[in-house]
């Protein structure tokens, strides 16, 4: 009887006393859940509203702002950015700006294009004016040696080039009292479609379509959710994330370890890695087809609970990209670089992310 108590003394020992599994390696991090990554693409423009009249308005176009759907049709504009797969039905977590970019600049072409159409409407009153002027002069100086047609003639060509000359002034006029302060704009996607890793890309219709189900409402939280029109996935990913605790030792050896609080999971200086498409297609494209990056860098701030801060470089491109820790675990999804720095950027903390898939 003493030596089976001692016995089972022994392995009660070892087993509280059993070493923690170690991380795995950065590499096989990447390797797991780079399926899990998503390019996405969008074609769009900006229907604008102002008074009775609508205009379009493509930001990406050389000229910007069209007068028919017609032809803002022929000049869509184009963006991407990154998300990651967050449920086995078509689902996708990204950021709002990638899928809901607000662009006001359409202000600016507005004022612009009617400014240079009132200079060029002077422009033209003033030639006018040469015309009706010399018309007047050769008039006056020969009517007396004209017959009855030739002064009909100088008359007709005097009342046409006056009528041409009061339609702009009149126009002139009108453009004056355009009231552009009130001039709103709605964001229209003509395509949104997404392009998994290790896969060939040629043109938009390659990619997997997919809609916007639904975005933050709080400014500060810069989160969307999307899903492919079929609910399914082309590609299926080798990995879902979660918002769980996927350190294997929590079940090899509970006793020792405790699972993260997910409001604050992560601490100063621990390692963080991200999965994206930085600047999208003009990096990913490769002779293999289209491929992430993976970069690393340390959590250089306490989370604040609307973002947190870390050292990974990023690009345009990368929004929406997943932030993990050495576990695998989501902390996070980027959503900003601090200006003039390729060195330090945001991430909404996975707290919020949470909330917001769930809600």
């Amino acid at each position: 009887m003493r030596i089976i108590t001692s016995f089972l003394f022994i392995l009660m020992f070892f087993s509280c006393n059993k070493k923690d599994i170690e991380p795995e390696t950065p590499e096989k991090i990447f390797e797991k859940y780079k399926s899990s990554v998503v390019l996405i693409a969008s074609q769009y423009y900006y229907e604008v509203y102002s008074g009775n009249s609508t205009y379009y308005y493509s930001p990406n176009s050389e000229k910007k702002l069209f007068f028919s759907k017609e032809e803002v049709l022929n000049n869509l504009s184009f963006s991407t950015g990154t998300g990651f797969v967050i449920s086995e039905n078509g689902e996708i977590i990204t950021n709002n700006h990638v899928v809901n970019n607000k662009d006001e600049n359409y202000k600016i072409e507005l004022v612009n294009f009617y400014e240079k159409a009132k200079s060029s409407i002077l422009y033209e009153v003033r030639m006018y004016n040469d015309t009706i002027d010399q018309i007047k002069s050769t008039y006056y100086q020969y009517s007396d040696q004209m017959d009855y047609y030739e002064k009909q003639k100088f008359e007709n060509r005097y009342a046409f080039v006056v009528d041409k000359k009061n339609f702009l002034v009149d126009l002139y006029e009108r453009i004056e009292d355009i009231d552009l302060s009130n001039a709103t704009s709605k964001l229209i996607i003509h395509k949104l479609g997404i392009a998994y890793n290790d896969t060939h890309v040629t043109e938009f219709d390659d990619l997997q379509e997919c809609v916007v189900i639904k975005t933050s409402e709080n400014e500060k939280i810069d989160l969307a959710l999307i899903q492919t029109k079929n609910k399914s996935f082309n590609t299926k990913p080798k990995f879902i994330f979660n918002f769980e605790d996927n350190n294997p030792n929590l079940k090899e050896n509970p006793e020792k370890n405790k699972e993260r609080n997910i409001k604050n999971p992560i601490k100063i200086n621990e390692d963080v890695f991200m999965i994206g498409f930085n600047r999208g297609f003009s990096l990913a494209n490769t002779k293999q087809g289209i491929k992430s990056q993976f970069t690393s860098g340390k959590i250089s701030q306490e989370n604040d609970g609307e973002r947190i801060l870390y050292t990974i470089p990023t690009l345009e491109g990368s929004s929406g990209s997943p932030i993990v820790d050495k576990w695998g675990n989501l902390v996070g999804v980027n959503f900003a670089k601090i200006t003039n720095s390729q060195s330090f950027s945001f991430g909404v903390p996975v707290n919020e992310v949470k909330k917001f898939y769930e809600e």
